[in-house]
């Protein structure tokens, strides 16, 4: 399955740099602040992403649990098209401890933690306010989903079980923000992502991503 995935992503990425080189590279759409900048932008760029993760209540085989606020960390490579439409490949990595958890028949326990890594493919649009004549201080408004798979463990014990369990499931998110540029080529983003990970897992998270476009000293 891990083949697969990155035979996805390849083909991903060989998709986005034959559209590069069909189109002109240097672009004056919605993707680019028309401003005086000492940095041609192209269409690529790289974003960080890190924030709180609030993973829902799950109740698994007769096994439930809470879980505590814990961390989400991504990274994505994207391209951007005309119109405002960006497409990302993405690897998140969330992990969250356990509050408490219910054994079936065999007590509770307060320790353990699940954690999951995430593959995704994303579709996302920045909104053209500024064509809509109520652009306000640059900030750029997006939202956008999408999907991909996810690689789970969840880890807890009592002084009387062990329960380690593993899964594998394709995944989807919704994802929205707000970016202002802070630097001729950088953005900074307020961003809200709702994951779900099978049948299970529900994940809402909140953070900050850092947004770096490509170009070239002029």
């Amino acid at each position: 399955m891990k083949k697969n995935i990155l035979a996805f992503l390849m083909s991903l990425l060989l998709f986005t740099v034959a559209d590069a080189q069909a189109q002109a590279w240097y672009y004056n759409d919605s993707c680019c602040y028309a401003d005086n900048c000492c940095v041609d932008k192209t269409n690529f760029y790289a974003k960080f992403f890190g924030g709180d993760n609030f993973l829902q209540s799950t109740s698994i085989d007769d096994n439930e649990a809470s879980y505590q606020t814990g961390y989400v960390v991504a990274g994505s490579l994207g391209y951007c098209w005309h119109y405002g439409l960006r497409l990302e490949a993405e690897y998140a990595y969330r992990r969250n401890a356990i509050d408490k958890i219910h054994f079936y028949g065999e007590g509770s326990s307060t320790r353990g933690h699940f954690q999951a890594s995430s593959y995704m493919a994303n579709l996302l649009w920045d909104l053209p306010l500024s064509s809509w004549g109520c652009a306000f201080w640059n900030i750029q408004p997006y939202f956008g989903a999408g999907i991909g798979y996810d690689f789970q463990q969840l880890h807890s014990s009592n002084s009387r079980v062990v329960l380690s369990q593993k899964w594998n499931h394709f995944s989807w998110q919704a994802m929205a923000g707000f970016a202002y540029p802070i630097f001729c080529n950088t953005e900074i983003a307020l961003e809200y992502k709702f994951h779900q990970g099978g049948h299970h897992f529900y994940n809402n998270s909140v953070g900050v991503g850092l947004t770096y476009k490509f170009g070239f000293l002029r």
